[in-house]
């Protein structure tokens, strides 16, 4: 068990270099090299929320197997593979550039349909591995070594794209290929170590009861209606700053480089320094989780997230100089606020597994599990494309109907904020009044 556990966790950190691809600089910026318009990278964010409603029928047909593992790897193998069709453009199709974002978001969208074909399958795996009286601890512990792969990576892939731009100037596109191959590639290796994991014995469903009663059923345990409502805003709010699975990307990366003028390397320490705060903030989190209840701490974080997302704000205009390198002035400010946001962000987004682990009984498990997530995708997806959309219909230099130089991913820091106060807060108090009234929910089991 022990042994399976730690497996799982190098497996994840070579996991982080395909992660920080799509996650991080690198996919935000290649939308934004093959000139695609802010709503094509609405719709892909878009695409990888909505994605997860394959994890309903994935789910079905997973409850129907002995083993979870096979089918989770075969969807996951190609699912990667699919990640080096970036690399791939330029030989297939390079005398139809204007084809290259259509193509992007096809092929991307359907990598992680997927994903998330075998996503259920995966959490439903790990809530059965991980000891719930450790589970807090356990995936704190995990975060912490993923963020520093995330960290390597990121660094990895921002000087990969900058050398690239400055030493082949006949082939700008060239760094990204090299990104995207490399990530297609530790992606795979990432599936393979964690076909080595162990799975613990699985009851297959014998259930007659009908599909509208099967996704019924996870809202009849207390909690779960609330916390999956709650996410579903929560990831929405997300979503519309390019924000996902807790860390900057999409619009974010995109603004720093219209804003600021920031480099890949300089876009790419925004990415560094949120994964760096996630990597200081998850040791003490764990203990926390398992001490105060996951849903008071998730009430906490989401109130304290939007307070650290003004860090944007602070941002201006202008370059600064410290030992003679020269580099925005924002990228400072942002870095610093970026510390506090990937703490305050994954930590949000680890108290949502260990509650996903507490509100889905062992039996239909996989099913709540994508019940769960599906909404959730929903959420983000609306949030996504309703920024695409806001960008596109404003101009992208300063707004001039407002005041100083705010442009439109600022008014984004600001749609997320209220969505977060108005919504997600109320909906995560009455979860945490729920857990208080019935603390043995909370407790290991």
């Amino acid at each position: 068990m022990n042994g399976s556990l730690r497996l799982n966790v190098v497996a994840g950190a070579f996991g982080m270099f395909w992660l920080c691809a799509p996650l991080g600089a690198p996919l935000p910026l290649l939308m934004q090299a093959v000139d695609a318009s802010a709503t094509q990278l609405g719709l892909l964010s878009a695409a990888w929320q909505l994605a997860m409603l394959a994890q309903i029928p994935a789910s079905l047909f997973a409850e129907t197997m002995d083993r979870r593992k096979p089918f989770w790897a075969t969807t996951c193998i190609v699912h990667r593979i699919l990640w080096a069709t970036p690399a791939l453009l330029p030989w297939l199709l390079p005398a139809s550039p204007k084809l290259w974002p259509v193509v992007l978001i096809a092929a991307l969208g359907l990598s992680n349909l997927l994903a998330n074909a075998g996503t259920a399958s995966w959490q439903s795996w790990m809530a059965d591995l991980v000891p719930p009286e450790s589970a807090g601890r356990f995936w704190s512990v995990r975060q912490l070594v993923l963020s520093f792969g995330l960290v390597g990576a990121t660094a990895l892939y921002g000087w990969m794209l900058d050398h690239a731009s400055r030493g082949v100037v006949e082939r700008p596109y060239s760094g990204f290929q090299q990104v995207f191959l490399l990530c297609a590639a530790m992606g795979v290796l990432d599936v393979v170590l964690h076909c080595f994991v162990e799975e613990p014995a699985h009851r297959r469903s014998v259930t007659r009861k009908g599909l509208g009663k099967r996704l019924i059923q996870p809202f009849q345990k207390r909690g779960f209606g609330l916390l999956t409502f709650a996410m579903a805003a929560w990831v929405g709010a997300q979503a519309v700053v390019g924000y996902t699975m807790a860390l900057p990307g999409f619009f974010s990366m995109v603004h720093l480089r219209e804003a600021f003028g920031a480099n890949y390397l300089q876009a790419s320490l925004v990415f560094i320094s949120a994964a760096l705060g996630a990597a200081f903030f998850t040791p003490w989190l764990g203990p926390w989780m398992d001490r105060a209840g996951a849903a008071r701490v998730l009430t906490r974080l989401v109130w304290l997230g939007p307070l650290s997302m003004a860090g944007w704000w602070l941002g201006a205009p202008g370059e600064a100089q410290w030992g003679g390198i020269i580099f925005p002035k924002a990228i400072v400010w942002i870095s610093i606020a970026a510390l506090l946001q990937g703490a305050i962000y994954t930590g949000a987004m680890l108290c949502q597994f260990r509650l996903t682990q507490v509100y889905t009984a062992s039996e239909g498990r996989t099913v709540a599990m994508a019940v769960h997530w599906s909404i959730v995708g929903m959420g983000g997806a609306l949030g996504a494309v309703g920024a695409g959309c806001l960008k596109d219909a404003l101009p992208s230099g300063p707004l001039g109907f407002l005041p100083g130089q705010w442009r439109t991913f600022d008014l984004l820091v600001l749609l997320h904020a209220l969505i977060a106060w108005a919504m997600v807060w109320p909906l995560c108090r009455s979860l945490q009044r729920g857990a208080d009234g019935d603390t043995s929910e909370l407790s290991p089991r």
